[in-house]
């Protein structure tokens, strides 16, 4: 399964490819056909802010009301570790990939 490329139009990206693609601020990974650089889009984008604030809002939560070091960890880390590993499988599978708009250093 290739997901397609936003300049050239053809399959070219592999979905492990597309996940480090990164995000709308970042370069951007080279198409391998066209060499242009593409980033997910902002459905990625929005997911992943929702993601990683529902985790955040959990770790402060738990930090003030849970005394607990293993509560901490359950219910603090547990979810921000989760929600870096969905926002990458998200990031692989969902989603078109658009042209970027950072150049590369």
């Amino acid at each position: 399964m290739k997901h397609q490329c936003p300049h050239c139009g053809e399959k070219t990206f592999s979905p492990l490819q597309k996940a480090l693609c990164g995000g709308m601020s970042s370069a951007g990974k080279p198409c391998p056909k066209c060499g242009f650089r593409a980033v997910n889009g902002k459905l990625a984008l929005v997911v992943n802010s929702i993601t990683l604030g529902v985790a955040l809002v959990m770790i402060f939560i738990t930090y003030f009301t849970h005394d607990s070091k293993t509560d901490l960890l359950l219910f603090g880390v547990l979810p921000l570790v989760l929600a870096y590993v969905f926002n990458f499988l998200f990031n692989m599978f969902v989603g078109k990939l658009i042209p970027a708009i950072k150049r590369a250093s």
